[in-house]
């Protein structure tokens, strides 16, 4: 009785501003989400504008079929059309991730397969399709408020390719060049069969590919390249999926005011790198545009808290195998972020099960104990893993200069050792990214609490900042040697759902003020809209963007259109003298962001790093080049390019390499680049 009770609130709500006849999510919702993510993709240059709406259309189709038949599964069609979008998404991702890893297909017959098992699972369940609640006008309205945020906020990304087109310079993170040439990995027919793009023929690296196969797709049938996909279509869709995240959770907590209340306070709020200690390490906005795979992993995680919630409203089973499986999936979308999930969903899980809240200490103190063996233990297993709390957090606090506080932690601790020093800079984090949610946090929830009471559900902030604050603490430092790489990444999930759980908690109390408190409430609300709103134009000026304008090489956009053009299936190319340091980008990888073609030997520091077979590999690889460009006649350069099955050899130096130093026999050259064929060499072009 108590559970059918409970069932009732649950229930489904036709909200009078439902659009009558024109209320199937798919109608009402697709020109919502599709046209100005098409708009973005063809701000990019590459495509057309009615080949992009057309496939635009296609796949958003798709993922909203996939999503009503997935909440079906989990009894929550009553979920508002933002979280239906992000659970569409998560399966489209996850369905094509083991259809591409399994069976080595291209990204777009993946896609295709989950399309069609999409529509016959429709056709099977045709009544409940045919049943599907009319969406709320409030809904397409949140939709529309999380398209108009994508397009604010990756507008001038969008435009990238073009940049790079007209002008030879990347107008972003030169990551955007290597989250490229992933794409293409899965998406393009030229890389078909190559396995690891930027070491052809090799076995791919395990890695978080999960969001990667949603721009793939897009590949093939719009003979597109990574760079566009990654900037003008991976971003704005992860961004979108992110934004319908946070609408979800907050509307979940907080009712539909809490949803765009949410929305607000992650897209209009500056975040703590414009201000306060200003630390641009914990830009939230630079770093989610930055690696989108971030996006789709929090968007997925803040799913798996709705259907916590969920849970803990109704205890279906359903739900709580839902919320499961979206954290655990999440470490094939953005592994950072699944490693601070897992531990605080695990915490919340358990926090939400009514007898442990008469057995707290007693599981505080298992809880505690288990996590120190699970330490001990890996510790002991990997004897060279040393912990980087000491290395991140002096480079955290003092390498990303300038700060508002440039030199005071290295001061701290020349004055007072490293475990006093240690302690304050753990500290110093939580203000440095989270900014004014330190404060506004604390005060939502004592307001939450006199509006409407707290509820079990309300300690997922707290377990995640438990959480936050031991991975910080027993995290090790990984191959690459980079000390932030496990302690830095995740902290874009706390600070979302710290923001959320404010904004939602500050709706609240708005919403419980009744009588003609309510409508005077509207005061404050606008003021507080207006001050936010005022911040965010002073702050577009701030540098929190974190972007360095790459030059590229003269002549590389145009010979990567060359060798587009020109190469076939399975061919692949080589650039001479890379350099085997660590470096941002190189002119190999940019190539295969530039052309879908794999790589012989791309940024070979990072194979050198994975050790084993890989860096052997490598420098194998990379002593073969520098071999060739040692020799003195063409003809026997080009027969040993031959032999180690490259087609396309590519020099980034006006002189030309050493056996045709004025590049006669080039297929091409422009600029610092000329290009030669193994296969001949014929006239330049």
């Amino acid at each position: 009785m108590h559970l059918r009770a409970e069932r009732q609130v649950e229930a489904p709500v036709r909200f009078a501003g439902a659009l009558p006849g024109l209320g199937h999510p798919f109608i009402t919702a697709t020109p919502i989400i599709a046209l100005p993510l098409a708009g973005l993709l063809w701000m990019s240059g590459a495509v057309n504008l009615l080949p992009a709406i057309a496939a635009m259309v296609l796949f958003v189709l798709v993922v909203l079929f996939a999503s009503l038949l997935l909440l079906g599964a989990a009894d929550a069609t009553d979920m508002p059309a933002p979280a239906a979008w992000v659970a569409g998404v998560f399966a489209t991702m996850m369905a094509m991730y083991v259809l591409v890893m399994l069976f080595h297909l291209l990204a777009v017959v993946a896609f295709a397969i989950w399309a069609g098992v999409v529509l016959a699972l429709a056709i099977v369940f045709r009544e409940r399709v045919a049943a599907a609640r009319p969406v709320a006008a409030r809904e397409l309205f949140a939709l529309g408020l999380c398209a108009g945020a994508t397009v604010w906020w990756c507008f001038d990304l969008a435009q990238v390719p073009q940049i790079v087109a007209r002008d030879g310079v990347l107008a972003t993170w030169t990551d955007q060049f290597i989250h490229g040439a992933a794409i293409s990995q899965f998406g393009d027919a030229r890389a078909a069969g190559r396995q690891a793009i930027e070491l052809a023929g090799l076995p791919l690296p395990l890695y978080h590919y999960g969001s990667y196969m949603l721009p793939a797709a897009f590949a093939w049938p719009l003979d597109l390249p990574g760079l566009p996909l990654a900037t003008s279509l991976w971003v704005p869709l992860g961004f979108f999926t992110l934004c319908a995240g946070v609408y979800a959770l907050g509307a979940t907590l907080a009712g539909p005011a809490g949803g765009v209340a949410a929305l607000a306070a992650l897209t209009l709020v500056p975040d703590a790198a414009t201000y306060g200690l200003h630390n641009r390490a914990f830009g939230y906005y630079w770093y989610m545009l930055e690696v989108p795979g971030a996006c789709y992993a929090v968007a997925v995680a803040l799913l798996s808290i709705v259907f916590l919630h969920r849970w803990a409203r109704t205890r279906d089973s359903r739900s709580s195998l839902a919320s499961a499986a979206l954290v655990a999936a999440s470490c094939l979308v953005r592994v950072h972020i699944f490693l601070l999930a897992l531990p605080a969903w695990l915490a919340s899980v358990v926090m939400l099960v009514p007898w442990s809240l008469r057995r707290r200490l007693a599981l505080f103190a298992a809880s505690g104990a288990a996590f120190s063996i699970f330490v001990f233990a890996y510790y002991r297993l990997f004897p060279d893993a040393v912990p980087a709390l000491a290395r991140f957090l002096y480079v955290i606090h003092q390498d990303h200069f300038p700060t508002a506080y440039d030199d005071w932690y290295v001061a701290f601790l020349s004055n007072h050792g490293p475990s006093a020093s240690i302690a304050l800079g753990v500290l110093l984090i939580f203000p440095a990214c989270l900014g004014v949610f330190v404060v506004l946090y604390p005060l939502s929830v004592l307001l939450a609490w006199r509006s409407r009471g707290l509820e079990a559900i309300d300690l997922v902030p707290p377990a995640l900042l438990a959480a936050y604050t031991v991975l910080m603490v027993t995290a090790p430092i990984p191959a690459n040697a980079d000390a932030t790489e496990l302690t830095q990444r995740p902290f874009v999930l706390l600070y979302a759902v710290i923001a959320i759980w404010t904004a939602a908690g500050f709706a609240s109390w708005f919403a419980a003020q009744g009588g003609f408190a309510e409508r005077r409430v509207w005061l404050p609300a606008l003021a507080l809209g207006a001050v936010l709103v005022a911040s965010f134009v002073r702050y577009t000026d701030a540098d929190w963007r974190w972007v360095d304008d790459h030059q590229m090489a003269p002549g590389l956009p145009q010979a990567a259109g060359f060798l587009r053009s020109h190469a076939t299936r399975g061919d692949i190319f080589a650039v001479q003298g890379l350099a085997i340091g660590r470096v941002e980008s190189d002119a190999a990888v940019e190539l295969v962001s530039l052309t879908g073609i794999p790589a012989y030997l791309a940024r070979p520091y990072t194979h050198i790093a994975r050790g084993a077979r890989i860096k052997q590999v490598a420098l194998e690889r990379h002593g073969a080049l520098a071999g060739i460009a040692q020799e003195r006649s063409t003809a026997t350069a080009l027969a040993r390019l031959r032999e180690l099955g490259v087609q396309w050899y590519v020099v980034v130096d006006r002189a030309g390499p050493r056996w045709d130093a004025q590049r006669q026999q080039a297929v091409f050259a422009q600029g610092d680049v000329a290009v030669y064929s193994s296969r001949s060499a014929p006239a330049r072009r």
